[in-house]
C-alpha cells in the first residue's frame, strides 16, 4: 500500500478523503487495472478539495475526464490549470504498481516525466502548498541564481520522495516544522516560493531564506 499520509498532514486533514468504491470500482472495470500508487491515491486523497483541485497550479482529472487522450494510449490523471500540460500513464502500464509518468504539452507528443507515479503525486502536494494550499506565503516567485540555489540546498531537508521530474526538475525542501518551499529550475538559476501553516513559521522562514538570495528580511 502507498501511504500518502503526509500528503494529509501538510493540511491538517486527520482521516483520509478519497473518491467513492463505485468509482475507483468503476475505472477498474473500464481499464482492466489502476496503478497501486494511483488507487490508493485515490482513496486516501482524492477527495481533499485542495488537493484535488488547486487553483493556482495543477489539478486531478475527475472520473469522467481520464480518457480523454485514451485514443493516444494514456490514462490522464493530472492537469495543469490552463489545461496546457497533462500527465498520464501509458495504458500499458495500468498494471504495474507505480509506473513512469508522461506529459503532454500543448497537444503535443508525450514526453517522459519521471519514472514513479507516487513520486509525481507527493510532488503534486508539496507544490500545492507552496502555491495556494497553505496561509501564509510569498506573494511572487524570488529568484535565485545557481550559486545561491545551491547554499539553499544545503541549508535544509531536502524531501527526496518529491523528486519526481515535474517541471524540468522542482524540488521541495522543509525549513521548518511548518514551513516548505519549492526550488523550480530557471534559465538563470531558480525560481523560490515558500509557505507555511503559521505566521510565527513563517516569519522564521523569511529570515532563513531571503538572506541567501540576498534580500533583506526586515525590509522586504
Amino acid at each position: 500500500m502507498f501511504d500518502y499520509r503526509e500528503l494529509r498532514e501538510l493540511f491538517d486533514i486527520n482521516e483520509p478523503l478519497g473518491w467513492s468504491e463505485k468509482n475507483i470500482s468503476s475505472l477498474k472495470t473500464e481499464y482492466g487495472s489502476l496503478p497501486a500508487a494511483l488507487e490508493d491515491y485515490y482513496r486516501q486523497c482524492a477527495g481533499c478539495d485542495v488537493l484535488a483541485s488547486n487553483p493556482a497550479g495543477d489539478y486531478l482529472m475527475s472520473a469522467e475526464k481520464v480518457g480523454m487522450y485514451k485514443e493516444q494510449g494514456y490514462y490522464v490523471f493530472f492537469s495543469e490549470n490552463q489545461s496546457v500540460s497533462f500527465w498520464g500513464i501509458k495504458l500499458e502500464d495500468m498494471d504495474k504498481p507505480d509506473p513512469p509518468v508522461y506529459e503532454s504539452y500543448d497537444h503535443g507528443e508525450w514526453f517522459l516525466t519521471g519514472d514513479s507515479l507516487s513520486k509525481f503525486l507527493i510532488s503534486e502536494g508539496y507544490l500545492c502548498a507552496v502555491t495556494s494550499g497553505l496561509e501564509y506565503a510569498t506573494e511572487d516567485y524570488l529568484e535565485a541564481d545557481e550559486e545561491q540555489a545551491e547554499n539553499i540546498r544545503s541549508k535544509f531537508e531536502h524531501i527526496e520522495r518529491a523528486d519526481s521530474g515535474i517541471y524540468q526538475g522542482a524540488e521541495f525542501y522543509r525549513i521548518n516544522e511548518d514551513s516548505y518551499m519549492a526550488l523550480l529550475p530557471d534559465s538563470s538559476g531558480s525560481l523560490v516560493i515558500f509557505a507555511s501553516k503559521s505566521e510565527e513559521g513563517f516569519d522564521e522562514a523569511e529570515k532563513a531564506v531571503l538572506p541567501l538570495i540576498d534580500i533583506d528580511p526586515e525590509e522586504d
